[in-house]
């Protein structure tokens, strides 16, 4: 059997469907390829700190160890070399000399230490300091700064003063825990006397050979009870395991779009091998007629599917390696660093394995109906579909949607919480989603019929023709425009949760605070001097709200100017806060809902305090979970003198000027601009769109193939009837453009489906993420339109070459009996 087929396959006919399995597994393997790629240039990073090291002693989270620590453990002669590593905070100013930060936290300041085989960085050029005044900086600090050695750079110490210092060397640091905060690297004794510091963070020793390090590990662990002994192999799985944690995120996110693509392949090969398998029709009743068995039919169509599943694999693995590459040359966008491409096992088997299997698993189908081809069926001219087949997708499709629907309310209405509520939304979208393909074939028609009413009075036969084409056969236009309604559904909800979630943040923020600055702590877990907001006022800043805050248990509580201070009521009025009196948000994860007049009871250490809720508000501040008056908050803590924030209101347009120059007392007070803020929110947003986007693109190359594949495969199918509308007049342009025009049709109804689809969900996932807050909906219309656009270009481009062909056809052709 195989003998007679298999060198019949006509390969030509399945290449978009080839390419479809190349894209995905280029996808799939380039994703899998630079997992490792940036895990290996991470953990080389990370690497550094446990290198030459076998024995590790590591002070608790606050706390530092002895210097004779580093004594006790060079006294075992287990260890030839020994040395203290000391990391501490020690903030880096810019020309203008404003703060150095990293995601909002300033750097840290290094020692030299004793044994450069320990050390935790590397010298890339210069040396490192060996007196009072001279630093070493790391590489991507000095970039930013633009500092070379010989150059100068300003720290702030411990008492809040400038010190410059002299740049002799620049290293490669990986930044204290991984950061990416600089780092300033400083003999023993001048970070000392920078910072106060006198301990260290971790002592570390190198074995000698043969020396036991569970031994070693053990006796240092005595040295220090407290703090946390680890081998060197020990320290490296922790490394590695930090390493890979700050890639998990990232590449769950990709996985789901590398799925996708393969979904959206899977597709396009079930829409192609059932096209061939009805084309196919008679040869394979006639195969059946000289005694070929269903199971040697079915092996056929899985022999061919494992062909195309292979070829495909094989080369979009090697087309993976290019993925690998170019996302290695964007890792520095993502914060990761940048490496060379590490070729795996897995990456190199994983992408030819879900080759082969996504093809053959979407031949199953279509191998199964060709199996079940009778013999009498090579007199027929068609097999008629039953209707017992027609009703099955609709019998599927109503639990599919009254399941989905049931969960999609279950969430927007649900009061578990955001994740929860998010959860059932997005399984109700599943769900319907179901439902929606089973019905598309029954939908398709229809949709095609109402987008192409217009072009079909404007443009005349071709376009009347077109319309007739894409609506005739239903089953086989929602197959191919399936793949279209999924990439365009993701983009459209995806892009939809963004703009709303930015949107609605932006009017909460402007509502709530109605400022333009915010004074913080460049410093975690310190404060902002009690002194800054006078100082600022007297600056002629009229508004420099000051915000103190204390926890009682598990709940923030905080005191602000009424003035700063404006959020949307839900019950009560903001006027009535006085002693005695709170303000809490209407549904809060520390207080659950509290309506206005019951009572909270806060505690603070031995100090008791009952309040009556005066307002409630849409959602929680930036003050805190419940806002008390300056009395109260007073009485329940009494120490708490300085201030968490600082709400500032600009009183001109050059105030930012004069609000830095009113702060140079106080370098650790860091400034936020708001429209700053509202702006890089912006731009974070609009990128992680665009990330999305992108993503999706190889979803939607693959689904735009899918469309010209179809096409092909029609004009094959339709290559007689194309001869008799051509012997009756029509023209090779009408023709080019009936066939241009029904991939547009098929490509616009895809689209715009989704766009249907995905706008809704979007917007009802992000209902029950905000839950008590009225979320604002925001469509990114421009960009969806332009989505929409190119999706519908680039289906008109791949029905080029199908519409050529088709043109070629010759009249002379005549229908065969």
């Amino acid at each position: 059997m195989l003998r007679i087929s298999l060198p019949g396959l006509r390969l030509q006919r399945l290449v978009p469907t080839l390419l479809a399995v190349v894209l995905a597994v280029a996808f799939v393997a380039g994703t899998l390829i630079y997992r490792d790629t940036a895990e290996a240039t991470l953990y080389d990073e990370y690497a550094r700190a446990a290198r030459n090291v076998g024995v590790a002693l590591t002070a608790r989270s606050g706390a530092r160890l002895a210097p004779s620590t580093v004594d006790t453990m060079r006294a075992d002669p287990a260890y030839s070399a020994v040395d203290g590593r000391m990391a501490e905070r020690l903030p880096l100013l810019d020309s203008r000399g404003r703060l150095v930060t990293d995601l909002g936290e300033p750097g840290y300041g290094v020692n030299t230490g004793t044994a450069a085989a320990l050390r935790p960085y590397d010298v890339h050029s210069g040396r490192l300091p060996e007196r009072d005044g001279e630093a070493a900086l790391d590489t991507r600090s000095a970039q930013r700064l633009g500092v070379a050695v010989g150059g100068t750079i300003t720290v702030v110490d411990a008492a809040e003063a400038r010190r410059s210092l002299l740049v002799v060397g620049l290293v490669d640091a990986t930044g204290f825990g991984g950061s990416g905060t600089s780092t300033v690297v400083l003999t023993d004794a001048e970070l000392t006397r920078l910072t106060g510091a006198t301990g260290y963070r971790e002592v570390v020793g190198r074995l000698r050979t043969g020396a036991d390090a569970t031994a070693a590990r053990t006796r240092a662990q005595a040295a220090d009870p407290t703090a946390r002994a680890r081998t060197g192999e020990q320290l490296r799985r922790d490394l590695a395991r930090e390493a890979s944690g700050q890639l998990g995120g990232l590449f769950v996110g990709i996985a789901l779009f590398a799925l996708v693509a393969a979904l959206v392949a899977g597709f396009v090969i079930v829409n192609t091998f059932t096209i061939l398998m009805a084309q196919r029709l008679r040869e394979t009743a006639l195969l059946r007629c000289v005694g070929a068995g269903r199971g040697q039919v079915f092996r056929l169509v899985l022999a061919e599917a494992v062909v195309v599943g292979l070829l495909g694999s094989l080369c979009g693995t090697a087309l993976g390696l290019l993925v690998a590459y170019g996302l290695s040359r964007l890792s520095p966008a993502l914060g990761l660093p940048e490496g060379g491409v590490v070729l795996g096992a897995v990456p190199l088997l994983a992408g030819p394995a879900l080759g082969v299997l996504v093809t053959v698993g979407a031949a199953v189908v279509p191998a199964l109906r060709a199996a079940r081809v009778r013999p009498v069926a090579a007199l027929r001219a068609a097999v008629p579909e039953t209707a017992a087949r027609r009703r099955l997708p609709v019998v599927l499709a109503v639990p599919a949607a009254a399941a989905g629907t049931a969960l999609t309310v279950a969430g927007v209405l649900g009061t578990g919480g955001a994740l929860p509520a998010m959860t059932l939304v997005m399984l109700g979208g599943i769900g319907n989603f179901a439902a929606l393909l089973l019905l598309s074939p029954r939908l398709a028609g229809p949709a095609v019929r109402v987008l192409g009413w217009v072009p079909a009075r404007l443009f005349g036969v071709p376009a009347k023709m077109a319309v007739a084409n894409a609506a005739r056969n239903p089953a086989r236009t929602a197959a191919t425009t399936a793949t279209l309604v999924i990439g365009v559904a993701l983009m459209a909800g995806g892009g939809t949760v963004a703009a709303t979630v930015n949107r609605t943040a932006e009017a909460q923020l402007n509502a709530a605070f109605p400022v333009d600055f915010l004074l913080t702590p460049a410093v975690p877990g310190s404060l902002v001097p009690a002194a800054v907001a006078g100082e600022v006022r007297a600056a002629g800043f009229p508004v420099a709200a000051p915000v103190r805050q204390g926890w009682s248990g598990s709940v923030l509580v905080g005191t602000v100017d009424p003035a700063a201070f404006r959020p949307k009521v839900t019950a009560g009025r903001l006027e009535d806060l006085r002693a005695g009196t709170a303000i809490v948000p209407a549904a809060s994860d520390a207080l659950g809902s509290r309506p206005v007049g019951s009572r909270i009871d806060l505690a603070a250490g031995d100090r008791r305090l009952s309040l009556t809720v005066a307002a409630t508000v849409q959602s929680s501040s930036l003050v805190g979970d419940v806002i008390v008056s300056d009395a109260d908050f007073a009485a329940l803590f009494p120490g708490v003198t300085d201030d968490a924030m600082v709400l500032v209101r600009a009183p001109s347009a050059d105030a930012r000027a004069r609000l830095d120059a009113a702060l140079e007392a106080h370098p650790l007070v860091q400034v936020a601009d708001l429209a700053q803020v509202r702006d890089e929110r912006n731009a974070a947003i609009d990128q992680l769109v665009g990330v999305i986007a992108a993503l999706l693109g190889f979803a939607l190359v693959i689904a735009v193939i899918g469309i010209g594949n179809t096409l092909s495969l029609s004009v094959v199918e339709r290559t007689a009837e194309i001869a008799l509308v051509r012997a009756l007049g029509l023209t090779r342009g009408q023709l080019r453009a009936t066939l241009l025009a029904e991939a547009l049709l098929m490509a616009l109804a895809g689209a715009l489906g989704g766009v249907a689809f995905g706008v809704p969900y979007g917007w009802l996932l992000t209902i029950a993420g905000f839950g008590a807050v009225d979320p604002l909906l925001s469509v990114p219309i421009l960009r969806l339109s332009l989505f929409v656009a190119l999706a519908a270009a680039a289906a008109v481009l791949a029905a080029v070459l199908p519409a050529r062909r088709a043109a070629r056809t010759t009249n002379l052709v005549v229908p065969q009996a």
